[in-house]
C-alpha cells in the first residue's frame, strides 16, 4: 500500500494533493484523534511498531515516509 493512499483515506483528501512536505497539522481534517488513526493505519499496513518518539516527530508526510523506510517498509 502506498502512503499517499493511507493519508488520503484517513483525512478524506485527494491523493494528488499529498506531497512529502505537506504538514499533517495543515490538513483541515487533522486533529489528535485522526493522527492516532493515521499511526494505527501505518503500523497495520506496513506491519511495524512506531515508538513514542517517532510518533511525536511525525510532522509531515515525508517524516512518515522516512519512518516507514527506517523500519524496512516501502512507502
Amino acid at each position: 500500500m502506498k502512503l499517499e493512499v493511507v493519508v488520503a483515506e484517513t483525512f478524506h483528501i485527494s491523493k494528488d494533493s499529498i506531497k512529502d512536505e505537506l504538514a499533517l497539522q495543515n490538513i483541515p481534517a487533522w486533529d489528535s484523534m485522526t493522527h492516532i488513526v493515521l499511526i494505527m493505519r501505518i503500523e497495520e499496513a506496513w506491519n511495524i511498531q512506531l515508538s513514542g518518539d517517532e510518533i511525536a516527530d511525525m510532522k509531515t508526510v515525508g517524516d512518515a515516509r522516512r519512518m516507514i523506510l527506517s523500519h524496512g517498509g516501502l512507502a
